[in-house]
């Protein structure tokens, strides 16, 4: 588990899945929370990464986290990890916020607890992540979060988008900065 401040991220198992693969209202006795019924944007990923963990076990951690409104109880998002670092210790991070919840700082706070705990491993080197070709709120996330932008990237489907990215000495300094400035 992952906690800030305001948010507590839990990485979803696979009884997690289970529970709401049979319902919301079953995830949300398990761990004592509301889930609210449109929690997701993309209800369809609930399913699919089910499927890749009951797969890949091991992906648990690096994977899919369900994000907790710790003062709400509620869950309000998910995010995570496309998989362990690969060979040269590049992570890729996704999330969402729900709707409600937007424009209030958690998905940067959210971004911001996935890049460190990544960083937490010594053999991780770099944090990407991928955007539409627009500046728009995930963008926003990402540079607050520290990370830079790349360049253009075609995905699987040879769609475009933007790719960015935060290598452990810039986010070394990036954090050496903001630690200075919350001094002053």
């Amino acid at each position: 588990m992952i906690q800030t401040s305001r948010l507590q991220i839990l990485p979803c198992s696979l009884q997690y899945f289970e529970a709401l693969l049979q319902g919301n209202d079953v995830l949300a006795e398990l761990l004592g929370i509301d889930i609210p019924e449109y929690w997701t944007d993309y209800p369809e990923m609930v399913l699919v990464a089910y499927d890749k963990l009951r797969n890949d076990p091991s992906m648990l951690g690096w994977f899919f986290y369900l994000v907790v409104h710790r003062a709400d109880r509620r869950l309000i998002g998910a995010g995570g990890f496309k998989g362990r670092p690969d060979a040269g210790g590049v992570v890729e991070i996704g999330y969402e916020i729900t709707a409600s919840y937007r424009e209030q700082g958690y998905g940067t706070e959210l971004a911001e607890a996935l890049i460190r705990f990544a960083f937490g491993h010594s053999y991780v080197s770099k944090v990407v992540a991928h955007t539409e070709e627009e500046y728009n709120a995930s963008v926003k996330i990402l540079q607050k979060s520290g990370m830079q932008f790349v360049g253009e990237f075609s995905d699987k489907e040879n769609d475009q988008l933007w790719e960015w990215a935060i290598t452990r000495e810039q986010y070394n300094a990036f954090m050496e900065k903001n630690a200075l400035q919350s001094r002053s």
